[in-house]
């Protein structure tokens, strides 16, 4: 189980997600590996104060999930979180090949509109798209 030393979990605030984040952190206590956990907030248009006022909803939000993630992590893993801005999918992939993860945790759905056996549409472009290994949590 050495090859876990960098594990990269997606969460969105729901429940599931935070499932996903739970195995990865007793996967990096069996090999003393790494987790950071990412929350991708969506791009927004520069505009007036409508606009400024959803991205500052938005990344509160984020910081809101993050904080849950670094709570649920306790002291006894090595533990990072980023705040990112984009699309989840697609971040999700750069973020992995970028940060050299070895492997990816998320759960097979989250706050999309995906219920019941159905894999998410993030869940399903990272698992084709992604070039180490991908656990599912259902």
């Amino acid at each position: 189980m050495k090859d876990f030393s960098k594990i990269l979990v997606p969460v969105d605030g729901s429940k599931k997600s935070f499932q996903a984040l739970d195995r990865a952190l007793t996967l990096a206590g069996f090999t003393h590996g790494e987790v950071t956990c990412i929350h991708v907030i969506p791009e927004i248009p520069s505009g007036g104060p409508r606009t400024k006022e959803m991205d500052r909803q938005f990344k509160e939000d984020g910081n809101i999930v993050l904080k849950k993630a670094t709570k649920r992590a306790g002291k006894n893993t090595k533990f990072k979180t980023r705040l990112v801005r984009g699309s989840p999918n697609v971040e999700t992939i750069k973020i992995a090949r970028n940060g050299k993860f070895d492997h990816i945790v998320m759960s097979t759905t989250g706050k999309g509109g995906s219920t019941g056996d159905m894999l998410g549409s993030v869940s399903n472009y990272v698992l084709h798209k992604s070039k180490i290994p991908v656990y599912l949590i259902k």
